[in-house]
């Protein structure tokens, strides 16, 4: 059997092994057109993995260090994007990509506390910048690169090269990430750590002295952080923004592209991918660099003291472009217009959601910094859950109504939930004051 997939209008993960879905009707767009290319029955395993698993890393990472996190978990992404490549059968290729969705949750999970750990507030922004753009332009080019993949090569090439380029990334953590986890008195901000060791400890086992046990209540300290209302508004936010910003074009691409301007895979890929990727760098030059210059003016306008709300106003103009890009793209995907409309509209979205989301991390890991790996790891799984579901429904909401007011109601809830940020903007110091600091993870 040919593992072309786009022109035997099968599923991304057809072969011999999985013969028997092969005779499966082709699925029709609502005028009775084959999809090209033929949208999966893949239920999105890796992305329900890839939330819950650092749930578990977060309170490992904040006893026993960074560092042997990056590495275990991505020797296990290496592994699984491997099994994915051989598996000869559906069940099989589950379960190995379950464990992809294990092995990359690392850098999703707890890569804004490793920033948090090297860099002062005043220059958060900036640094967590650059994180969140290689977190969110992962999915980007992915896309593009998998696309031309999957079209010359076969559908395993499209976990063959993930296995090769997150190896060679396994090698660099290896001999060039050092611990970064360091303990510290909470009211005196003295080292609690054995002073003047050789820089080569930091990449040894025994890096970061181990304080304490693990403890079952450590696993719940991710949730307990909802109770603080900056966390839970801005982090539902969020979740829905990166949803509606990125995961929404990902999901629904191949369906649209391939129903109404006929795309194969490669120029799925690079319509989506392309444009997320463009809008996303360009992004990043009204985020972190002008989050930062917002608080040293807001610092210097006020004695000297900065607070953390004042990286919120630098949101405004992404949460408008994310709800413009959103409606554009369904707008110009309803009355067929040239593909470049929705390529515009991604485009735009995905600007706007790099100014957000560099905003938001600084702006909570400013507020709860000893917290930084629970806030890391709850951003993630929000966005992961949300992202998951909107495969399931988006397609048959445009069918039943259309892609302009499926595409709409989308952005209004996203627009919606930007109220709870700007309540933040204004109430968001006094409900820290009032309900205090988390008392846990109080020395990291």
């Amino acid at each position: 059997m040919n593992d072309d997939v786009e022109s035997k209008g099968y599923s991304e993960h057809q072969d011999d092994a999985t013969k028997s879905e092969s005779d499966a009707p082709l699925k029709l767009d609502p005028h009775g057109y084959p999809l090209r290319p033929q949208p999966t029955n893949d239920p999105k395993v890796p992305i329900v993995f890839a939330g819950a698993a650092p749930l578990l890393w977060s309170p490992i990472s904040n006893i026993y260090g960074r560092r042997p996190i990056f590495i275990l978990v991505t020797a296990i992404g290496v592994a699984a994007h491997a099994a994915c490549g051989a598996a000869s059968t559906w069940t099989g290729l589950m379960v190995a990509r379950a464990f992809v969705g294990i092995g990359t949750s690392a850098g999703m999970g707890i890569g804004a506390c490793v920033v948090a750990d090297l860099y002062f507030m005043h220059e958060r922004g900036k640094y967590m910048g650059i994180f969140v753009v290689f977190v969110t332009n992962g999915a980007h080019l992915a896309a593009v690169v998998g696309g031309f993949a999957a079209k010359t090569a076969g559908f395993r090439y499209c976990y063959w090269i993930p296995a090769m380029i997150l190896g060679a990334t396994w090698l660099v953590l290896l001999f060039g990430l050092p611990e970064t986890l360091y303990h510290r008195d909470h009211t005196t901000g003295q080292s609690l750590q054995t002073p003047n060791q050789p820089w080569i400890k930091l990449f040894l086992p025994n890096a970061v002295p181990v304080r304490r046990k693990l403890k079952l209540r450590d696993f719940t300290h991710v949730f307990l952080m909802l109770k603080y209302p900056s966390v839970l508004l801005c982090g539902t936010y969020y979740s829905i923004s990166f949803g509606v910003g990125s995961v929404l074009y990902a999901v629904t691409g191949a369906a649209v592209f391939g129903s109404i301007y006929h795309f194969d895979t490669s120029q799925v890929g690079m319509a989506i991918g392309l444009s997320t990727f463009v809008g996303t760098l360009l992004g990043e030059l009204l985020a972190g660099p002008v989050s930062d210059r917002i608080l040293y003016l807001y610092r210097k306008a006020h004695g000297g003291v900065a607070k953390p709300e004042a990286r919120l106003q630098g949101t405004w103009p992404g949460a408008f472009l994310i709800v413009a890009g959103v409606i554009i793209e369904g707008v110009t995907l309803q009355y067929k217009t040239h593909w470049s409309g929705p390529v515009m509209g991604i485009g735009i979205g995905a600007f706007g959601l790099q100014i957000v989301s560099t905003n938001i991390y600084a702006y909570l890991t400013d507020c709860y910094k000893p917290q930084a790996s629970e806030i890391s790891t709850l951003l993630n799984f929000g966005r992961q859950v949300f992202s998951f579901t909107l495969g399931f429904y988006m397609i048959p909401f445009a069918e039943e109504t259309t892609y302009g007011i499926a595409w709409m109601v989308m952005g209004l809830i996203d627009a919606f939930l930007f109220l709870g940020v700007i309540a933040c903007m204004w109430r968001g110091e006094q409900w820290r004051h009032a309900l205090g600091a988390p008392n846990f993870d109080k020395d990291i």
